[in-house]
């Protein structure tokens, strides 16, 4: 079936630095008030053969010889990657090998051989490579590991805690937000068995856009699968008609109808699968179609934007290239994606950040296209339906 997952057509601001390696914005990461610690490297999020292509060019593609051992991903001690981790957090991959193993192999000479994948893995991650049966002492997170037994084959007591003694290989481990107060990720997601490029890429957009906080794995793999790689999605999707934001705020009011606004990028992974998935689903598609407009802002316009009387622009700073509007409508909280719901006369609702998934926009439909919000708080809602 048709790929939908890379756009070789995205244009990128002037003024945004590609190769600088300072910190990021946490658009994806931070669930408080947005956080932006130094210059932008927005290229971090792009869809993988985008970012390759456009930062290296052709040549350089050609001149990407594989490591046979290795791939061309940059891999680092877990020690070492712990540190770096202090200084600028990213996500964790930890692959779990033996010098035995053949599809551990193999899955360096393919996977992590593949030029666009390990250029993403390398600028998004701190890649992990652990010899399950090796023989150094390793601290982590406190504790120092060993050696089970001092046989030629022993397990390393890290890996066998760390696989959670399902000792599989090639199995691989993505952690994510790591807090220093637990001393621990909040997110641990294992996998085993061999991973090709299309079984790694919804983990890795799992991992790296946080989309943990509001969906299970499987039930995102299943809608990634649908948004990329199913024609039959593709044409559902593509009925779905979606207005731009300037039309939708020149109304003024929503016409007897709240008003969903999806804040996406072209290069943000899990807005696609949002907006390719979510609103389509049999479950709520024709309740959300009689309910609420549905409006799409991408926060790279230029354009001025009034709301509420008052005018809004993108000054395209380094520090924050996008629009002043999608701070108001996420309440200073930016991230990426984020629904917003408006009332009808467009105030302010709501702004849920992150991915959401079918089974939650049922949830948050009804709840506020049937003016529920306004007798129950949203955990009143939710306790008394699922009786928790």
């Amino acid at each position: 079936m048709q790929n939908l997952h890379f756009d070789y057509s995205l244009n990128l601001p002037e003024n945004m630095p590609i190769t600088t390696t300072s910190s990021i914005v946490h658009y994806f990461s931070m669930g408080v008030a947005f956080l932006i610690k130094s210059i932008i490297r927005k290229m971090n999020r792009f869809n993988f053969t985008i970012w390759y292509i456009f930062f290296s060019g052709p040549l350089y593609l050609q001149a990407q010889v594989p490591d046979p051992e290795n791939g061309l991903v940059k891999w680092m001690k877990l020690e070492d990657a712990m540190q770096a981790l202090e200084r600028q957090p990213k996500p964790l991959i930890v692959d779990f090998y033996t010098d035995w193993c053949g599809w551990c192999k193999h899955m360096m000479r393919t996977t992590y051989s593949n030029p666009t994948l390990a250029a993403y893995i390398n600028q998004n991650f701190y890649p992990v490579k652990f010899n399950a049966e090796g023989k150094d002492t390793v601290t982590f997170l406190g504790n120092r590991y060993g050696p089970m037994n001092s046989g030629p084959r022993a397990t390393h007591s890290l890996a066998y805690k760390l696989l959670q003694g399902k000792m599989a290989y090639p199995s691989t481990l993505f952690l994510n937000n790591f807090d220093k107060q637990k001393n621990e990720f909040a997110l641990n997601l294992l996998t085993s068995g061999y991973l090709d490029e299309r079984k790694i890429e919804p983990l890795l957009v799992f991992t790296l856009e946080n989309v943990f906080r509001n969906s299970p794995y499987e039930e995102f793999k299943e809608n990634f699968e649908k948004a990329f790689y199913d024609s039959l999605t593709k044409t559902k999707y593509e009925k779905l008609e979606w207005e731009n934001i300037k039309s939708a705020l020149a109304r003024n009011q929503g016409k007897g109808k709240k008003t969903f606004v999806l804040i996406h990028t072209d290069w943000c992974n899990s807005c696609k699968v949002m907006k390719r998935t979510t609103f389509i689903h049999d479950s709520s598609a024709a309740y959300i179609r009689d309910k609420f407009h549905l409006v799409e802002f991408n926060p790279e316009t230029t354009e001025t934007l009034t709301y509420k009387g008052v005018d809004y622009t993108n000054p395209r700073t380094p520090q924050f290239p996008f629009h002043q509007l999608a701070l108001v409508l996420t309440r200073n909280n930016f991230i990426l994606p984020t629904l917003v719901v408006l009332d009808e006369e467009l105030n302010l609702l709501d702004a849920v950040p992150f991915y959401i998934q079918p089974s939650f926009i049922k949830d948050i439909s009804y709840f506020y296209g049937e003016n529920i919000y306004r007798q129950k708080t949203w955990q009143e809602y939710i306790a008394q339906k699922y009786k928790k």
